[in-house]
């Protein structure tokens, strides 16, 4: 047998080899699908634990759809200009995420803070919609407390993707994204989608966050690490005229949200 014979038979035995596995790999995924949401899930709190802060502070429950209870603190400074919506990281819940409250007070501004659901004394099935959704109903229930044009949504991390959603979707007087990104990582989701195209999506949290900051209806402001690999560092190429993009050198994205530039970034966007 000729060598080009010998490649073609192994051809034929290997391509139905290498599309079995390539299908077996898909359907592991994709009917794994539904776990990623364990990637979102956080340490949880009873429903009688009581938060103790320094600063006056108002508890706060949202019946949000899909049979979402979210918790959250209202931080109130002496004559509020304003009010900070400010979306967390994954991970952790109100009682270490408080602590961002007297950097928003300082400047004048009232600051809720929400666990997501599965985190603290929050409840329900975790989906991206209902990231969305969740977000939308405690952004709706503070236009009922303050004008729109004094509201200001700020998010770090997966905080800062639900926050550039909130943006696509409302006018607020402006978005401040704090290197936004998501558990999962967009490198291995847009891989597998375009491994797997057109097959329906492998990946349950795919964040549009390009998408959102080039539909935002009001100014953004992106603050991201110098690596130009980051998804906040490529945000860049979206942005409008009107928004701006701060790099901050060597900081890192454990780093950046409580980085001295980011703070007195935050300071004086805040006293406009």
């Amino acid at each position: 047998m000729t060598k080009k014979r010998k490649w073609i038979k192994w051809a034929w035995i290997g391509l139905p080899i290498g599309l079995l596995l390539y299908l077996g790999i898909y359907v592991f995924l994709y009917l794994g699908k539904d776990q990623q949401a364990n990637r979102y899930r956080s340490a949880q709190l009873p429903d009688t634990f009581r938060y103790n802060f320094a600063q006056p502070i108002e508890e706060l429950q949202f019946q949000t759809p899909q049979e979402g209870l979210l918790n959250a603190l209202l931080f109130k400074a002496p004559q509020p200009k304003g009010v900070v919506c400010f979306w967390k990281g994954n991970g952790g819940t109100l009682v270490n995420w408080g602590t961002m409250a007297p950097t928003f007070l300082q400047c004048g501004y009232d600051v809720l803070i929400t666990d997501y659901r599965q985190h603290g004394k929050s409840k329900g099935a975790i989906s991206l919609a209902n990231f969305y959704s969740d977000a939308q109903t405690v952004y709706d229930s503070l236009k009922r407390r303050y004008s729109e044009n004094k509201m200001v949504i700020c998010g770090y991390s997966l905080g800062g993707r639900v926050a550039a959603h909130l943006a696509s979707m409302n006018r607020p007087k402006f978005t401040f994204l704090i290197d936004p990104a998501s558990a999962g990582g967009d490198f291995s989701d847009r891989f597998t989608d375009w491994l797997y195209y057109p097959l329906p999506s492998v990946n349950g949290f795919t964040f549009l966050t390009d998408q959102d900051v080039q539909n935002a209806l009001s100014p953004v402001i992106i603050v991201s690490t110098d690596n130009p690999h980051s998804t906040a560092y490529q945000l860049q190429s979206v942005l409008s005229p009107n928004d701006q993009h701060v790099v901050i050198p060597h900081a890192t994205h454990a780093s950046i949200l409580n980085h001295p530039q980011t703070i007195q970034l935050l300071k004086e966007v805040l006293a406009d």
